[in-house]
């Protein structure tokens, strides 16, 4: 794959979905990093900022979904 191809990937919906799913990832466990000294709290806030203003997919997307609950959600009529 060239820079370019990158490049094009990266301009994609799809490739947006990745950066911003990876940015979620990446806060998450930052921020559970403890002692909480050894956080990087810099790097956590740029990709914060990265995931308010440029990738910005609502994090509710990439949160994990208790099948059990969304299955009575449905039948509820509440999705």
């Amino acid at each position: 794959m060239s820079d370019e191809d990158g490049m094009k990937f990266l301009a994609s919906l799809r490739g947006q979905l990745i950066v911003a799913q990876a940015l979620y990832v990446a806060i998450d466990t930052l921020e559970k990093v403890e002692p909480e000294y050894m956080q990087e709290k810099s790097n956590i806030a740029d990709m914060k900022f990265l995931q308010e203003h440029v990738f910005t997919f609502p994090v509710e997307a990439f949160k994990p979904v208790d099948v059990e609950t969304f299955g009575t959600m449905q039948s509820l009529g509440k999705l």
